[in-house]
């Protein structure tokens, strides 16, 4: 059955739908399945050149990049919410900047 199947064609062609996923998608938890797609292709492709030895390690440490990568998700939305909360109090920051302008020249 394997035989009529080409294992580094399916792995190429997995790779190159992950990466164009990753480019093309806007949301990040689709970015993240795009990414877990590339890098089945990829794991594909080691173990169709018979690099066990390697296979075995990128079996290991893939699910530990894509849990690195939604702690990455996680903290770039918590910075965006918080600059968003940043960005509301700028009228009041810009306020009290000109009343130090203002109480800066009145003591001239």
């Amino acid at each position: 059955m394997l035989e009529f199947i080409d294992l580094t064609t399916i792995s190429i062609a997995l790779m190159i739908i992950g990466a164009i996923g990753i480019v093309l998608l806007q949301k990040p938890l689709d970015k993240v399945i795009m990414v877990s797609v590339l890098e089945a292709g990829l794991f594909l492709a080691i173990v169709s050149f018979r690099y066990l030895d390697v296979a075995f390690l990128t079996a290991f440490l893939d699910p530990l990049s894509i849990i690195v990568f939604l702690f990455a998700l996680i903290k770039i939305n918590e910075v965006r919410k918080s600059q968003l909360n940043d960005y509301s109090t700028v009228p009041k920051m810009l306020k009290s900047t000109e009343n130090r302008e203002k109480n800066s020249e009145g003591d001239k």
